[in-house]
């Protein structure tokens, strides 16, 4: 069976240390987040990722259970999976470390070759994966193997130091590009968080939404126009996989065809069921019907940005 809408990135478990001491331990992480934005809208979703020898049973059990296909998780018996420290401080700023090698763990990386026949058609990609210059060459292969397929990319390691040349290239293959206010900043140069999304519009991106956590984001297309979608509200128990979410809503949306604000509604909402739980989600049937009066509320409180054009 086809998938719909894969996340095309990496699988890493996170032990959490939160701002009063209290810990949790082996919590699946990484793609996992996009996926939990994907499956609010889909049931029909995939993850492209790396594994090692040693990831827990557990842990594909409830991936499956959330309504995952892992066909295309790909063991590398010579490797642990990837484990990181997550951090986090009262003010929300959060501290990653990884625990396990970062040079193996990017040369290892999931590849398009990996990829089952089952995500060769999808009508979307979240790609969040390796470095700036690796990445034309990636995106070109997923549009070749689904031409109309929606590609949303999030940002691996922004650095500020990659030719403008790259981003270039790497803009006029994507669908979207959503970095968060520092990453924005990073990669152009810019505080501003409108002046960023100009831009990178002027690098190639069709369309720009920037992530600004409880401040909520803004969209811009093609023309200048802008939006700006309010955080929705939620009872924030981990803030780890927002951003993730948001993109993972957003993909959905576009595939789906919906015009880039409904389509940026529906990221907002994804981003809101991320931050209320930790680890691999459960589903039930009471889901879609919150997820549709978030959808609401979120739509009555969009706003256009004045003379932003």
């Amino acid at each position: 069976m086809k998938v719909a809408y894969s996340t095309f990135s990496c699988l890493i478990v996170d032990d959490i240390v939160f701002p009063d001491g209290q810990t949790r331990m082996n919590v699946l992480g990484g793609g996992l987040h996009a996926l939990t934005g994907m499956r609010v809208w889909s049931d029909s979703v995939g993850i492209a990722a790396a594994v090692g020898h040693d990831l827990d049973e557990q842990h594909r059990e409830g991936l499956q259970a959330f309504g995952v296909d892992i066909s295309g998780l790909v063991r590398r018996e010579e490797l642990r999976t990837a484990r990181s420290w997550q951090l986090f401080e009262t003010n929300g700023h959060r501290t990653e470390i990884l625990r396990t090698d970062r040079a193996i763990f990017t040369e290892r990386k999931v590849q398009f070759e990996d990829l089952p026949d089952a995500y060769l058609d999808a009508k979307g990609y979240h790609v969040q994966w390796g470095r700036p210059e690796e990445l034309p060459e990636l995106l070109s292969k997923l549009r070749a193997a689904s031409p109309s397929a929606k590609l949303v990319m999030e940002l691996t390691y922004p650095k500020g130091d990659v030719p403008h040349s790259v981003w270039r290239q790497i803009m006029s293959q994507l669908s979207l590009i959503s970095p968060d206010r520092e990453e924005a900043t990073t990669i152009t140069g810019l505080s501003d968080p409108l002046q960023s999304c100009r831009m990178l519009l002027d690098w190639g991106a069709p369309l720009v939404a920037l992530r600004m956590g409880a401040e909520g984001s803004i969209l811009m297309d093609g023309t200048g126009r802008s939006w700006h979608l309010p955080a929705v509200p939620t009872n924030i128990v981990d803030v780890t996989g927002g951003g993730n979410s948001y993109c993972g809503g957003f993909t959905v949306g576009l595939g789906e065809g919906l015009d880039p604000v409904e389509a940026a509604l529906r990221a907002v909402v994804s981003a809101s069921f991320a931050l209320e739980q930790i680890g691999t989600p459960s589903w039930d049937d009471s889901q879609p019907a919150e997820a549709l009066r978030r959808l609401d509320w979120a739509r009555q409180r969009v706003e256009e940005i004045a003379n932003s054009a």
